[in-house]
């Protein structure tokens, strides 16, 4: 390697070269060696060491001349560059002037800054990052620090600023490491805890307390047996059907901040749920109308928590509608944001309307629609608010019905992670319309998450036309 072998080679040069004018000089004093040879000797030498310490001070700065950089090697600036930008979590060089000389995509789509070399202090408005830098530099030591990004999705980050001498001064090196998803998952920990004792404590205390009277009172009464047996079992299930949204509720709020990567067919879908959902809806005497497309509407989703949100949309009006009554379901697609919104929860005159969430990006977006409508009893303005809370029951009469208490909730969160919206609209004696709205996965490919998607428009917006070759 060039610049290694010639910097580890100096100091044995000049060690050299002044053991050798030494000695010359020597031998000359002592009359053994004529004064011309002597001066060539050591003119020679005092040559050698002068062109190596040229070669090294070149090689210390941060740029090499012309004749070395074709060697292949990078020079110092170069290196934090490539290092920066090959890191995955966000990254941040700020050189000994207090500028960000280089940082990786993750830090710019982070911080939302575009342009070269700016001042920190104003790409950057986190007092606990810019306090970390100038203790960094005054202790020359390692700063560990923490901050929350907030926003519709808070993210928490560690991060590390560490000093890096450099030939020019000491810059810093920021790192950060995104622990979102680890904090979600204690979160998510401390709610299932909390939430499962709750609700499985009645289930528990029934199943105990029947099996405390089979074998004491009721030991030998195999009529109240079977009773007893027949509703264990029902107190089983619920405990099945609890267990089983709380995991997947738990599952689906780790990765909300995480925008779907995959395409999925929104229609062949909803499609599938109907289907599989008919013998419920027979056994109720209710009818699934679906309308719409049967197939071909292409969304940005996980195709299985797509499925998880038409079932629970179409069950739950299948589970409030009466004997007889039909249960609408549209699918439509191609449609503007105003479009959208307005096909999925405004079109009931005189109900109450309300957005439970909305995740909805730019305006140019299309959109597809999915809307399910039963004629149930309906509901009042005031508790459409609270329908999205874990458990929550607008009275008795509700909670009777079979279920958990976690659908809404299951596909709120949904409907967070797809960039999408839930609305509900609903009406008493006249019935509940649901609606979910999703992009269509050809906008925007590109721009796969939303914050990117933001940062482009507001980069677009402030920076004028000229600065962006348009």
């Amino acid at each position: 390697m060039l610049i290694e072998s010639l910097r580890a080679q100096r100091a044995t040069f000049m060690w050299v070269c002044g053991t050798a004018v030494i000695v010359l000089g020597s031998l000359y004093l002592l009359g053994e060696v004529q004064l011309l040879p002597a001066l060539i000797g050591i003119g020679a030498f005092v040559a050698v060491v002068v062109g190596r310490s040229v070669i090294t001070h070149y090689l210390g700065r941060e740029e090499l001349p012309d004749t070395l950089k074709h060697s292949g090697e990078l020079t110092n600036k170069e290196f934090r560059s490539v290092l920066v930008k090959a890191m995955t979590e966000p990254c941040i060089f700020v050189n000994p002037e207090g500028r960000v000389e280089v940082a990786n995509e993750a830090a710019r789509q982070n911080f939302r800054f575009r342009g070269e070399m700016p001042i920190l202090s104003s790409v950057v408005r986190r007092p606990e990052m810019l306090g970390a830098v100038e203790d960094a530099l005054s202790e020359k030591e390692p700063q560990d620090f923490a901050f929350v990004e907030r926003g519709e999705y808070d993210r928490t980050y560690a991060c590390v600023a560490a000093p890096v001498k450099t030939n020019s001064g000491l810059g810093v090196l920021i790192t950060m490491e995104d622990l979102t998803a680890v904090k979600r998952a204690e979160l998510a920990r401390a709610d299932f805890l909390a939430n499962a004792s709750h609700e499985l404590r009645t289930p528990l205390t029934s199943l105990a307390g029947f099996i405390e009277t089979m074998r004491g009172p009721a030991k030998d009464d195999r009529e109240a047996w079977d009773h007893f047996l027949e509703i264990m079992e029902g107190q089983a299930e619920r405990m099945r059907r609890l267990i089983n949204d709380l995991l997947s509720l738990s599952r689906i709020e780790l990765s909300e901040h995480r925008r779907p990567s995959t395409n999925a067919d929104l229609a062949a879908v909803v499609s599938e749920v109907g289907a599989a959902l008919l013998p419920v809806a027979d056994g109720q005497q209710v009818k699934i109308n679906i309308t719409g497309q049967a197939n071909g509407i292409e969304v940005m989703g996980v195709r299985d928590e797509l499925a998880q949100v038409a079932q629970n949309l179409i069950d739950n009006a299948i589970k409030y509608s009466e004997p007889d009554d039909v249960v609408e379901v549209e699918v439509l697609t191609g449609l503007s944001q105003d479009e959208a919104l307005e096909k999925a929860g405004r079109r009931m005159d005189g109900a109450a309307q309300f957005s439970i969430t909305n995740s909805l990006g730019g305006a140019a977006t299309k959109y597809a629609v999915l809307r399910v409508r039963d004629n149930g009893p309906g509901m009042d303005r005031k508790y459409l608010p609270r329908l999205s809370e874990r458990f929550y029951r607008i009275d008795p009469g509700r909670g009777l019905k079979k279920g958990t208490g976690l659908g809404l909730a299951i596909v709120k969160h949904i409907m967070n992670r797809h960039r999408g919206a839930f609305l509900v609209e609903s009406e008493l004696g006249v019935g509940t319309a649901f609606g979910v709205l999703f992009p269509l996965s050809h906008e925007d490919k590109e721009l796969s998450d939303l914050d990117q998607l933001l940062e482009e428009r507001a980069f677009r917006k402030n920076v004028p036309k000229e600065a962006t070759g348009s």
